[in-house]
């Protein structure tokens, strides 16, 4: 079999002027993959009605839907916490634009047997199952047996304290999570059946504390673990919007936080303010907001109208799979996000190229994880790539 490759990019959403910019510099590169992957994280949709429980939603006219397969991605997870921002109507009719646009979803349908459902790319070169799930989300969102919705991990979220022998009110707890059996249990069986269906299973989950740079929950290491335990080839993980670490787990890769990719939010701010959400309210819940995220606080930043999160949210890159044979192997092609919200490939031999390597190796430093980063190993399609590998 020759070989296959697969690209996978964090949160897309486009939202802007000229949809088609979007993925310009990139756009070669994915037509080029056999699969190229994305999380979709928002609603195309004219048919909105607002969720109860949505904190802001992230909504679009559906005209912006196509800039998402001219770019090459053929792929998408709809597995998020705003995949119902709009209702369930809306989340329907957004699948169905990706589909009718030969877009493959995974990751949210009209029940649950819908959401558990693979999506199966035949490539010619082997075939692939990419499975999503989210473990964040607002109550509600999870698809049942008779109710549209998303594919979900669940866990419960456990405090106690650091130091057990001496009282301490308000000092920050210890942070311990218990996962839902019954997800669990889903989640094996899934990847089981599409480990029958597909020579690559790949499973991609919406999780982590996007609240701190580096850090990795609990959740986030078991669940990718168990994931990989269970017959998986590789996770893919989003939601933090700054990336995280990559790790090696049965010789098989775990890219814990993709970051975002071309993630436009237009007058964010003023959204924000309308729905007194994320600490846009009176005093106390401003003071509050600004000790839970410090300078990682979510808020329009001069210069980049259309990406409201900390510096380190603009660097980025996609992930990029090699299989051939029953061998898998691993690169990141790193990326820089300017002004106009566009992803441009940079060599890790530039200074763009090199901020965004070291920065994750400074993700894998800080929860001690052993890979090791080659730059620019090898060329894909005029990309720049950097091999990752388990630091035996």
């Amino acid at each position: 079999m020759d070989e296959l490759r697969v690209v996978a990019v964090g949160d897309v959403f486009v939202h802007r002027k000229d949809p088609e910019d979007a993925f310009q510099y990139v756009r070669s590169a994915f037509r080029s993959a056999g699969v190229a992957f994305a999380n979709l994280e928002g609603v195309y949709s004219n048919t909105e009605e607002r969720a109860p429980s949505a904190g802001v939603p992230v909504i679009a006219d559906p005209a912006h839907a196509p800039s998402i397969a001219t770019a090459g991605i053929n792929v998408v997870s709809l597995a998020n916490n705003h995949s119902l921002d709009g209702g369930s109507l809306a989340l329907l009719e957004t699948r169905k634009l990706m589909r009718d646009s030969g877009v493959a979803t995974a990751g949210a349908g009209e029940n649950s047997a819908a959401a558990h459902e693979p999506a199966v790319i035949d490539t010619g070169r082997g075939r692939v199952a990419v499975l999503a799930y989210a473990s964040v989300f607002p109550c509600g969102y999870e698809a049942r047996p008779g109710v549209p919705g998303l594919a979900p991990v669940r866990a419960s979220t456990l405090y106690s304290p650091w130091e057990t022998n001496e009282w301490n009110p308000g000092l920050l707890p210890r942070v311990i999570t218990v996962p839902d059996e019954g997800d669990m249990d889903a989640l094996r069986e899934d990847i089981a059946q599409a480990r029958k269906r597909a020579d690559l299973v790949v499973a991609s989950f919406h999780w982590g504390d996007f609240t701190r740079p580096f850090v990795l929950t609990d959740h986030e290491v078991r669940t990718a673990r168990a994931a990989i335990d269970a017959g998986a080839d590789a996770v893919l993980g989003h939601h933090h919007h700054l990336l995280r670490g990559i790790e090696f787990h049965r010789g098989r890769p775990i890219f814990y936080g993709l970051g975002h990719f071309a993630f436009d939010l237009p007058g964010l701010e003023e959204r924000l303010q309308k729905s007194a959400y994320l600490g846009r309210g009176d005093a106390r819940l401003r003071r509050e907001s600004a000790r839970r995220f410090g300078d990682y606080r979510i808020g329009a930043r001069e210069g980049y109208p259309l990406l409201p999160f900390h510096p380190e949210g603009r660097l980025t890159g996609f992930a990029v799979l090699s299989y051939r044979g029953g061998t898998l192997e691993a690169g990141f092609a790193p990326c820089i996000l300017g002004p106009d919200n566009s992803p441009r490939p940079v060599a890790a031999s530039t200074p763009e190229g090199k901020e965004v390597i070291d920065y994750l190796e400074r993700c894998c430093e800080f929860e001690e994880i052993a890979t090791r980063f080659e730059r620019d190993a090898f060329m894909f399609d005029g990309v720049s790539v950097t091999a990752v590998k388990p630091n035996d």
